[in-house]
């Protein structure tokens, strides 16, 4: 091979060798992105992510925009008016006015003509300051602030939400997780099993049904092994649409799954809840809207008084420009009906808001209860299944040493088998419920954290 040859041959296989090595390097890249994950923080990622919180972050910077502009109210308001006209021919009052003017001559009196030119042109400048408007200014202010607390406490609620779901699809992992070397250790122990049934088998020790009983048992927990595999692939997709993050981002949840007695008492709870629950801060706002839409409807029974300023001046007819000052009072004296209806409407509504807010007191409390209630029958259901499991474990430990010895039968060393896999699957669905059954609590009381014990 010729010595160019060769190099063009050597330079191809470096630029694969480059190639390759670059690929291997990205497929690593992909592994360390699995980094280790703690609960706080999920919420801390959800909470930047969120497309739900961002929106309720845009009604807060809307309502404060809001009371911005009710606070301009108060100011004076400036406005200027230009005007220019262009006639094809003289205007009426210029024609009239020159006619008297000959006239006035012929008397020898001397009369000021109007400029008989075609354009006419000027400007106006109108300054105007409210004074009184019957609490009108003032409602409306207060109506605005009271938005902006309706758009605040919706935006801790929003930020609630998102942190109760972060905590389920966290929690959901994690016992999709254990349910699946829960079964991993089942699918090994029964292949112990078979294997030792067929030896067993081979020497005469036991029958084929043992072989049989054991291999049948072996493919269903197989079959419940595919399935929480499964059910852990979609329990991490499901977790990372709560983060909001790519779907086939990779996680080590670094948390473990814990309990400890309820020491709060549901009364306490209850109580709290109507402290700290955002939603009822909502509605307190809307009701103080509600007050503040009543004064402004009864304003319209009130006088408005506001001081006017006017400058003007327009050419060719004036020389000098005019100033005009002064304060303008407005009362309505008879509109049909139209106040008295508004008022009506006004106070209407301000009695649903009355409704409204007991409504969410009621509802508050039961979310507490259902979710107190969950608690104390996931802390029961933990009871049971650590019991069982004790059990379970020494029955198993029991019935294999049977089956050793050749006092015990296949059948009931798979019995045993069995239970303790459905035990130790009872103790993780009641961890992962009371896990849950916390985090639903600690929404319904309003609070972020499960630091109310």
């Amino acid at each position: 091979m010729k010595s160019s040859a060769w190099q063009k041959f050597a330079f191809a296989w470096l630029i694969i060798a480059v190639v390759g090595f670059g690929i291997s390097s990205g497929s690593s890249a992909e592994n360390l992105k699995a980094e280790q994950l703690t609960l706080d923080q999920a919420i801390q990622i959800a909470m930047k992510s969120s497309l739900q919180r961002q929106m309720a972050q845009d009604d807060v910077q809307a309502a404060e925009e809001k009371v911005a502009q009710s606070s301009s109210a108060y100011g004076p308001k400036l406005t200027l008016n230009g005007m220019y006209n262009h006639y094809d021919e003289q205007p009426a009052l210029v024609t009239v006015s020159t006619g008297l003017a000959n006239l006035a001559n012929q008397l020898g009196d001397s009369v000021a003509v109007p400029d008989d030119g075609l354009d006419y042109y000027g400007y106006m400048i109108h300054l105007e300051q409210p004074l009184y408007t019957g609490n009108k200014l003032t409602a409306t202010h207060r109506q605005a602030e009271a938005n902006l607390g309706n758009a605040a406490s919706n935006l801790t609620a929003a930020e609630n939400d998102l942190v109760l779901e972060v905590k389920k699809a966290y929690y959901t992992v994690l016992l999709a997780e254990q349910m699946e070397i829960t079964m991993e250790e089942a699918v090994g122990s029964m292949e112990h099993h078979v294997a030792e049934a067929k030896s067993y088998f081979k020497a005469g020790m036991v029958p084929r049904i043992d072989i049989m009983r054991a291999e049948v048992k072996l493919a269903d927990l197989k079959q419940k092994q595919l399935m929480a595999k499964n059910n852990l692939r979609l329990a991490k997709t499901a977790f990372n649409y709560a983060l909001g993050v790519n779907l086939n981002t990779a996680y080590v949840l670094k948390d473990q799954m814990s309990y400890k007695p309820l020491q709060e008492q549901l009364n306490s709870c209850q109580e709290k809840a109507l402290t700290y629950r955002p939603e009822l801060a909502a509605m307190k706002a809307k009701l103080d809207m509600a007050k503040q839409a009543v004064e402004i409807a009864k304003s319209g029974n009130k006088p408005m008084v506001a001081l006017e300023v006017e400058k003007h001046h327009y050419e060719p007819n004036e020389s000098n420009p005019t100033l005009l000052m002064g304060v303008v009072a407005t009362v309505k004296l008879y509109d049909s009906g139209m106040i008295h209806h508004q008022i009506a409407e006004a106070e209407e509504k301000l009695k649903k808001a009355i409704t409204g807010q007991e409504l969410m007191e009621r509802v508050v409390k039961l979310e507490v209860e259902q979710a107190y209630h969950n608690v104390e029958a996931a802390l029961e259901a933990i009871a049971v299944a650590e019991e069982s499991q004790a059990q379970a474990e020494e029955t198993l430990h029991m019935a294999d040493t049977s089956y050793k010895a050749g006092v015990g039968t296949s059948l009931e060393r798979i019995d045993a088998e069995v239970g303790l896999t459905q035990t130790q699957t009872n103790y993780t669905q009641a961890l992962s419920m009371y896990n849950i059954a916390m985090a639903q609590l600690a929404r319904a009381m309003g609070i972020q954290k499960e630091d109310f014990q």
